[in-house]
């Protein structure tokens, strides 16, 4: 018996490994309502699991996301991180549907402050998730890579407590059945 498999022995831990291995980018928090875990429990077994190399943590300075080692580029972990967030991921998907929107385009639609929407907005743009162009004295934002974005949400949508998600993963499968990108269309199977 190798190593994972002996550390995977205990069924807690194995539940705990294989629900991190499905829904990459969850924190603590999240894992635990979702497994119904106590928090006390859910982090002894996350710290045992690190400590033998089978998930990785990485820390946004807000939350702790958790993926399985070796099973998720950086790249993918980077946007995972931010679409795990219910307002980054409400901005996305809104440009997503939309292709490009206004500042007040988006602070309209999300229903927060507009210094809420800068902030979020700003956030997204620091990290190349989607881009800003200035038009006068409007900003225009659109997402950089939309089919790749499109990729993680379809893949990953199950792992998402979002209606809005299912809703967009289903119509953008519908509008554009091709976009699926073939390495993401193997992981699905």
């Amino acid at each position: 018996m190798g190593e994972k498999e002996r550390v995977l022995e205990l069924k807690t831990r194995r539940i705990i490994y294989n629900y991190i291995l499905k829904n990459p980018g969850l924190h603590e928090r999240e894992l635990s309502r979702q497994l119904e875990t106590a928090l006390s429990t859910l982090d002894y077994h996350l710290y045992y699991l690190k400590k033998r190399e089978l998930i990785i943590a990485k820390s946004d300075g807000h939350y702790t996301q958790y993926y399985a080692s070796g099973k998720i580029g950086s790249k993918d972990k980077n946007f995972l991180a931010l679409l795990r967030q219910k307002v980054p991921r409400r901005i996305i998907i809104f440009l997503l549907i939309r292709g490009s929107c206004t500042h007040k385009s988006i602070w309209d639609h999300i229903g927060l402050a507009a210094s809420t929407t800068s902030f979020h907005l700003n956030k997204l743009v620091n990290n190349n998730i989607i881009s800003r162009v200035e038009h006068g004295r409007d900003s225009i934002f659109y997402v950089l890579e939309p089919e790749y974005v499109s990729d993680l949400i379809i893949l990953y949508k199950e792992s998402f407590v979002d209606d809005a998600v299912q809703r967009f993963a289903d119509t953008w499968l519908e509008i554009h059945p091709r976009n699926l990108s073939k390495a993401k269309k193997q992981d699905m199977e």
